[in-house]
């Protein structure tokens, strides 16, 4: 019942929004488009700087770094405080679980689970499903409520800020064309309708995590302290970078999947149909296989329960950035200037965060930079030259 309540809610929101977010008659039906409306009406004067992509780039890295280590923290030295602040916050009397006794990594998501549903909710799931039915059920409303969240509210801020904010200053004064309202609404509804299958791949990953089937680990005493910690994360995060990679090419590169999986994402294949809102406007199956090595590489390589959240976290944020189709030097970086390249010469830039993996295999192509351009007359459609390079064909200009 709830989860087709809350289907029915975010189904009828993504038939609105994208016909509001770029119009004036939002502030009755969508309180988040108001608010950016509102905002964007009412700028801060701080909120009037010109954006500065490279800043924006390793701003977010950084507080991701800051974050992940930060969940970390509190389970490796503070255990017995972290339980009793936990306790606290969601009230010491609340009903836990029984499935999820014993079991760090599932009392975790218990916990969680507890400030979005009530005990009598949980009784009421766990009578009809079962204690260990109930806490992945209730876990998969709640990645479905997040993921919904994030998307509306990452997606919705970029729109804001390039688009409302600076939208003369980025597209009008350079001669480059927004994205329409039509198009945004198109990226939303395939978005959220795929949310509904998107949101089973992290209650797989906590599943096999829950059931001790990976290397995750709670405590970072478990792997040796921090210089292990540190060193098996990066080592986690460049092969998670390695089989993305390769997912996304093989998703290319193989006529089958490219026609019936991932050609539909390819249909923005235009800077003008770039936006924020296209960041998980996919395949249901095309999102989850892009995904997967972050679920493969827990069976591999030792991770952090609480890091590899975060880094999924993080990866939604990052696919609202790297579609927004602006520019700025991030290398080693693989930031929006590369991904807008992909979707326009569609064999090229296939990494996820990072150039190495295209550089190493060949596929690497450096877009010319946006800001070197010289300012268009109206009408004209700047062109998207780009330059060849890593293994085969340095310096070649498209």
């Amino acid at each position: 019942m709830y989860a087709c309540f809350f289907e029915l809610f975010l189904l009828r929101e993504m038939q609105i929004i994208g016909e509001l977010a770029l119009s004036d008659n939002s502030r009755f039906f969508c309180p988040l488009v108001s608010l950016f409306k509102y905002v964007s009406r009412n700028p801060v004067t701080a909120f009037t700087i010109p954006y500065v992509p490279s800043s924006k780039i390793g701003i977010v890295l950084t507080l991701s770094l800051i974050f992940t280590t930060a969940m970390a923290s509190p389970s490796a030295y503070f255990p017995e405080k972290l339980s009793l602040l936990l306790k606290t916050l969601s009230g010491s009397d609340r009903l836990v679980n029984p499935h999820c006794i014993d079991n760090p990594f599932c009392a975790f998501n218990d916990w969680v689970n507890a400030f979005l549903f009530r005990d009598a909710v949980k009784a009421d799931v766990m009578a009809r499903l079962g204690p260990a039915g109930a806490h992945y059920f209730l876990t998969y409303v709640r990645d479905l409520v997040a993921g919904s969240v994030l998307y509306y509210l990452t997606a919705g801020l970029w729109h804001t800020y390039i688009y409302q904010w600076h939208g003369d200053y980025f597209f009008t004064q350079q001669g480059f064309e927004k994205p329409s309202a039509a198009t945004i609404k198109d990226q939303i509804q395939l978005a959220q309708a795929s949310m509904f299958l998107y949101a089973a791949l992290p209650v797989l990953a906590e599943w096999l995590v829950e059931s001790g089937w990976t290397q995750c680990y709670y405590y970072v005493e478990e792997i040796g302290g921090w210089p292990y910690y540190l060193a098996f994360t990066l080592l986690y995060l460049a092969m998670v970078e390695v089989g993305v990679y390769w997912m996304h090419r093989t998703l290319h590169e193989n006529k089958v999947l490219y026609k019936y999986i991932h050609g539909l994402h390819h249909k923005y294949n235009k800077p003008s149909t770039l936006s924020p809102w296209a960041s998980v406007a996919f395949n249901p199956i095309d999102g989850i296989l892009q995904a997967s090595p972050y679920v493969i590489c827990l069976f591999l390589v030792p991770c952090h329960y609480l890091t590899h959240v975060a880094m999924v976290f993080f990866t939604a944020v990052w696919a609202t950035n790297i579609h927004d189709a602006m520019d700025g030097n991030t290398e080693p970086v693989m930031g929006s200037k590369y991904h807008t390249v992909h979707h326009t010469h569609y064999h090229y830039n296939f990494g996820q965060f990072f150039i190495f993996a295209d550089w190493m295999f060949g596929t690497l192509r450096i877009p010319e930079p946006r800001a070197a351009k010289a300012v268009l007359s109206p009408g004209v459609v700047p062109s998207s030259g780009v330059r060849t390079t890593g293994k085969s064909g340095r310096g070649k200009m498209d």
